[in-house]
């Protein structure tokens, strides 16, 4: 399915402009989040300070709509809005990657849901893409009961977006949709107790039969991409899968936490410190010279990877074009390409840092933490992601038929 759309050329200019400038306010607040990372890690959540500095700069607003007051930035200008929160703390940019894969899907509901969000344009909504929790259809909507774990920033949300399971008379599955919910009408479980990602504040949502409006719901073909939304014609950029774009645009983070290893790594290099007798200054042995050297290559690897997919989905919403199974399957290869590479990267960091590196005191303890538990997410399965790709190549697409 294609639908022509004529977008003027000065559009790509106006966002590469738009997504500078964001990314400049994001590397700014770099000191503030490595100072208020620690405090973040031990009380399960943003500091205040932290979440009201990354409000009023409008980072959690990347991806909202024009026309609801955000800034219209597609999947490239949130990967690396992302990665440099991220690069100042993980936990940071993690919650701005949630909020603005969630802003994102508001070019796919009409101007009266988006406005009753948007009362406030800093307002804060985030998302939970697994349908855990079931629902019965009545008039004019439907009734919610149920929980939703991982919910990220759920002390910085006013509004998360949920998938839910609609049953039928007899209790069985009709179909899947998602559900946006006022925060104010839910219930919050402290349960996130972690290795890693602990300041996210990833807690679960309650709902006790809570009527949802069937206009506030979006159905998992035009969630996914395979129809498009009739919204917004004048922001074409919101044509692009939600599912396949969350799976780049979680990459984002682990990019930023990499490259925050190595800053660390870095500094305590140019130091000059000695690491055995035979070298009196690290940077004299030739085998961590040649480590650091392979850590920038592989940081750089992922992210020609993981911003050339984010500019093939930008290019194919701005189109008007539908991406197929197989072109989805090709960015969740990019994806694992991008996730294996940061992780090597910090891995290789790690042995350059040594066994200081995991003293408490050392905050790249903290970022190898977030790093490795980040990239496991199910968002971003390496290991599916790769056998996706591999299915693509061999004209096997539908064995995912109902991949987002």
């Amino acid at each position: 399915m294609t639908i022509n759309a004529v977008i003027p050329t000065e559009a790509a200019a106006d966002e590469a402009a738009t997504r500078e400038k964001l990314v400049r306010t994001a590397h700014d607040l770099i000191p503030l989040l490595r100072d208020n990372a620690e405090r973040t890690e031990r009380d399960r959540r943003l500091t205040d300070e932290v979440t009201d500095a990354v409000r009023s700069a409008g980072l959690f607003q990347v991806c909202t709509p024009r026309a609801s007051g955000g800034f219209g930035g597609g999947l490239r200008t949130m990967v690396e809005v992302t990665a440099e929160l991220s690069r100042g703390d993980g936990s940071t940019g993690w919650v701005a990657f949630i909020a603005n894969t969630t802003a994102f899907s508001f070019g796919l509901f009409p101007d009266d849901v988006r406005a009753a969000v948007y009362t406030d344009p800093h307002n804060v909504a985030i998302s939970q893409f697994t349908p855990v929790a079931a629902a019965t259809e009545v008039d004019g909507g439907y009734r919610l009961t149920g929980k939703w774990p991982f919910a990220s920033g759920s002390h910085q949300a006013q509004w998360t977006l949920t998938a839910f399971r609609v049953l039928d008379d007899a209790g069985q599955l009709r179909e899947v949709r998602f559900a946006l919910m006022s925060a104010a009408d839910l219930t919050i479980e402290d349960t996130w107790y972690v290795a890693g990602m602990a300041g996210t504040g990833s807690n679960t949502y309650v709902a006790d039969d809570l009527y949802v409006p069937r206009e506030f719901t979006l159905d998992v073909e035009t969630f996914a991409g395979r129809k498009f939304a009739a919204w917004l014609p004048e922001e074409p950029g919101y044509r692009a899968p939600i599912g396949t774009l969350a799976c780049l645009g979680i990459v984002g983070p682990l990019m930023g936490m990499a490259e925050g290893a190595w800053d660390l790594v870095l500094d305590s290099m140019k130091s000059g410190r000695p690491i055995t007798a035979a070298y009196g200054d690290i940077r004299d042995a030739p085998s961590y010279r040649i480590a650091l050297a392979d850590a920038r290559t592989a940081i750089d690897t992922g992210r020609f990877h993981l911003l050339r997919a984010a500019d093939a989905i930008d290019s194919a919403a701005h189109d008007g074009r539908i991406l197929s199974l197989a072109e989805r399957g090709n960015l969740r290869g990019a994806a694992a390409v991008a996730t294996r590479s940061f992780r090597n990267a910090v891995d290789l960091l790690l042995d350059i840092g040594g066994t200081r590196s995991f003293a408490l005191s050392n905050p790249l303890q903290r970022v190898w933490r977030d790093l490795e538990v980040a990239s496991r997410h199910g968002l971003n399965n390496t290991l599916m992601n790769r056998e996706e790709y591999a299915l693509s190549l061999l004209g096997m697409d539908q064995a995912f038929p109902d991949s987002l």
